[in-house]
C-alpha cells in the first residue's frame, strides 16, 4: 500500500488501537484509575480528530474507502463528537458509578464505525462500518443491567437491528446479482441499465430507515432512547444517526443519481409520514427522552424533505441539517446529564419542574436548543429548515414545503411545554449533583456551534466542495 494511503488510515487505525489499549490498560495487573482511561481515552480521539484534520488527503484508500471533503469533515465531527460524549459519561453520576474500561473501548469502536461509514466507497466497506457501530450500540444501551428497561432496550435493539442487517444484505447480495460490483463508483455505470438495481437499493434503504428509526420503522426508537443512559442516548440520536444519514447521501446523491432521481416519491413519501407520525406522538409525551426520541423521528422527515427535491441545493440542505440536529440533540441531553440526580436520570417532565429558575444557566441552555430544535431565528435549527424547505420550494415541491411548515408549527407546541415545566414555580426534588467541568464545556460549546451555525452557515457548507 502506498504511503499517502497508510497516512490516510492514521483517522481509523487511532481509535482502533485506542480501544484495545485501553482495554489492556483495564486488565493491567496494577489497576489504572478510570479518570487516567478517560484522559487517554481523549487523547486517543483528539489525535485522530487531529489526523483527520492535517494529514488527510483526497483520494481512495484501495478500493474501499474514499477520502474527500465529505467523509474529512464527518470524520473530525464524530472524533469530537465522542470525545464529548466521554465527557458527558463522566459528568453523568450513574455511569461514573460504573465506568470502565470495556465502556471507554466500545465509544472508541462506534467512532470507527461511523468514520468507515462515512468514508465507504464499497457496499462492504459500509457492512462493517454499520455492524461495528451496531454492536457496540448494543452493548452500550445495556451498559447499566439493573437500569430499568436497559436489558430489555438492548435485546430489542439487537433483534430489530438484526432485521435491518437482514435487508441491508439482501440489497447488497442483489447489487452484485445485478451488477458483478460493490463498488459505489461503479454501480452508477450500469445504474441505468439493469432494472434490478432499483430493488436493491430499495431494499438497502429498508434497513437504512430502520437503522435511523424512519417511519414506518420507528417503533423501537422511543424505548431505546429511554432505556439507555443518557450519554449513549446522545450518542445514538446526535451522531450513529448523522453517520448512516451520510452513507444515504453518498449511495444515492453522489454516486446513483439516476436512482436517486427515480426514489424522489419515495422519499417524499417517507418524508411526509415521518413528519406527520413524529410530530403527533411527541404531542403528548411525558418522558422527556421518548419526546426527544419522536422529535428526532420528525426531524429526520424534515432531512427527507431536502433529498426528496432531487437537486445539490437539497443535498447540501440534508448535510448541514443532519450536522446541525446532531449538535442540538447533544446539547439538550447534555443539559439532561448536567440535571441528573444523584442515583439515576430524570425520566418524566415533572421531574424537571421548576429546575430553570433554580439553575438558570442550564435553564436557558436547554432554551436555546429547544428553540433551535424547534426552528426559530438566529439559531441553526431555523438556516437547517429553511434551507431544507427552499430546496423543496425551487424544486416544486410546494404541498411537501407546506405540509413541512404545518408540522414545524405543531412541534412548537411540545418544545414549548417543556419549557415551560422547567421554569415552573412549582420546583421538583432536587437532589442533583453539580454539572462537572467536561459537561459544561460541552453545553457551551454546542449553544456556539448552535448559535454560530445559524448566522454563518458557509463555515459548513464551504467547507464541503461536492460535485
Amino acid at each position: 500500500m502506498p504511503f499517502a494511503e497508510l497516512i490516510n488510515l492514521i483517522p481509523y487505525l487511532l481509535p482502533t488501537t485506542g480501544g484495545l489499549v485501553i482495554l489492556m490498560l483495564g486488565i493491567w495487573p496494577k489497576r489504572v484509575s478510570i479518570r487516567l482511561l478517560s484522559s487517554a481515552t481523549l487523547v486517543f480521539l483528539l489525535l485522530g480528530a487531529a489526523a483527520t484534520l492535517l494529514w488527510q488527503v483526497p483520494g481512495a484508500v484501495g478500493s474501499m474507502l474514499v477520502i474527500d471533503d465529505l467523509s474529512r469533515v464527518f470524520t473530525l465531527f464524530f472524533m469530537l463528537g465522542a470525545a464529548a460524549i466521554v465527557m458527558l459519561s463522566f459528568g453523568h453520576v450513574p455511569i461514573r458509578n460504573e465506568l470502565q474500561e470495556e465502556y471507554l473501548s466500545l465509544i472508541l469502536f462506534a467512532t470507527l464505525g461511523m468514520a468507515l461509514l462515512v468514508s465507504s466507497n464499497n457496499l462492504i466497506s459500509a457492512f462493517l462500518g454499520l455492524e461495528i457501530l451496531a454492536v457496540t450500540l448494543y452493548a452500550l444501551i445495556a451498559w447499566q443491567p439493573t437500569r430499568y428497561g436497559a436489558i430489555e432496550g438492548g435485546i430489542k435493539y439487537a433483534v430489530l437491528a438484526g432485521f435491518a442487517t437482514a435487508f441491508f444484505l439482501y440489497g447488497v447480495a442483489l447489487v452484485y446479482a445485478s451488477s458483478g460490483t460493490l463498488d459505489l463508483t461503479e454501480l452508477n455505470t450500469v445504474a441505468s441499465d439493469e432494472s434490478l438495481l432499483p430493488v436493491a437499493i430499495t431494499l438497502i434503504l429498508v434497513g437504512i430507515g430502520f437503522k435511523v428509526a424512519l417511519v414506518p420503522f420507528h417503533m423501537w426508537a422511543p424505548d431505546i432512547y429511554q432505556a439507555a443512559p443518557s450519554p449513549i442516548t446522545a450518542l445514538f440520536a446526535s451522531f450513529s444517526k448523522a453517520a448512516t444519514i451520510v452513507f444515504l447521501i453518498r449511495l444515492l446523491c453522489l454516486q446513483l443519481p439516476s436512482l436517486w432521481e427515480a426514489l424522489l416519491p419515495l422519499l417524499w413519501g417517507l418524508a411526509l409520514i415521518s413528519m406527520i407520525v413524529g410530530n403527533l406522538l411527541a404531542l403528548n409525551q411525558q418522558n422527556l427522552k421518548r419526546l426527544l426520541a419522536y422529535s428526532s423521528i420528525a426531524h429526520l422527515g424534515y432531512i427527507l424533505v431536502a433529498l426528496a427535491a432531487g437537486t445539490a441545493q437539497g443535498r447540501d440542505a440534508a448535510i448541514y441539517y443532519a450536522v446541525t440536529l446532531a449538535i442540538m440533540n447533544l446539547g439538550a441531553f447534555a443539559v439532561i446529564v448536567a440535571l441528573t440526580r444523584r442515583e439515576q436520570d430524570r425520566e418524566n417532565l415533572a421531574d424537571y419542574r421548576g429546575l430553570g429558575r433554580r439553575y438558570p444557566m442550564l435553564g436557558l441552555a436547554m432554551g436555546i436548543y429547544l428553540l433551535a430544535l424547534a426552528g426559530l431565528p438566529p439559531t441553526a435549527g431555523f438556516m437547517a429548515k429553511l434551507l431544507a424547505f427552499g430546496a423543496a420550494v425551487e424544486a416544486g415541491n410546494m404541498m411537501l414545503a407546506i405540509a413541512a411548515v404545518l408540522n414545524t408549527a405543531l412541534a412548537f407546541f411540545y418544545y414549548l411545554r417543556v419549557m415551560m415545566e422547567f421554569y415552573s414555580e412549582q420546583e421538583t426534588s432536587l437532589n442533583t449533583m453539580p454539572p462537572t467541568q467536561g459537561t459544561l464545556i460541552v453545553i457551551i460549546i454546542s449553544i456556539a456551534l448552535v448559535i454560530g451555525l445559524g448566522i454563518f452557515p458557509q463555515w459548513l457548507l464551504g467547507s464541503l466542495q461536492l460535485p
